[in-house]
């Protein structure tokens, strides 16, 4: 792989060269292999994002050892999203916030439901009785006639 610092600042190239597998070394073991589903790659995904915006932000003029290391979070940055394209994972995962939504919202309704029904069993048994009490004075009217 190319660098995208080049080598001519940095010194020279086995300098650079071990600079790089101490910072692809590194990247392995804090990031690890590729998740093995889009949920945890989209996390991962965001995780090399935001450890690459920190480290940009702590040294601006980074070493040749963060240079590496840069180039490493990018490089597995890169693949890790080119993978989830490939896999479907944007599809997958809008599918999985679609259904928990969908899921949420039946809890939600149910709850909803549980929460009223006392009070118009309530009302519903108060309408009942009014409405034996009023057909038994109706039939008590008729049967006197």
């Amino acid at each position: 792989m190319v660098s995208s610092y080049g080598v001519g600042i940095m010194g020279s190239s086995t300098e650079w060269s071990r600079a790089q597998e101490s910072g692809y070394e590194k990247v392995q073991n804090e990031f690890g292999s590729l998740p093995y589903n889009c949920v945890s790659l989209d996390r991962d995904i965001k995780r090399i994002s935001d450890k690459l915006a920190e480290q940009r932000k702590l040294s601006p003029l980074p070493s040749v050892q963060q240079r590496a290391y840069l180039e490493a979070l990018e490089a597995k940055k890169s693949n890790w999203e080119g993978m989830f394209g490939t896999k479907g994972c944007r599809d997958i995962i809008e599918n999985i916030r679609l259904t928990t939504g969908a899921v949420e919202s039946s809890k939600f309704a149910i709850k909803a439901e549980q929460q009223v029904l006392p009070k118009n069993e309530k009302d519903q048994n108060l309408y009942i009785g009014l409405g034996a009490v009023v057909m038994l004075i109706g039939l008590y009217i008729v049967l006197k006639k």
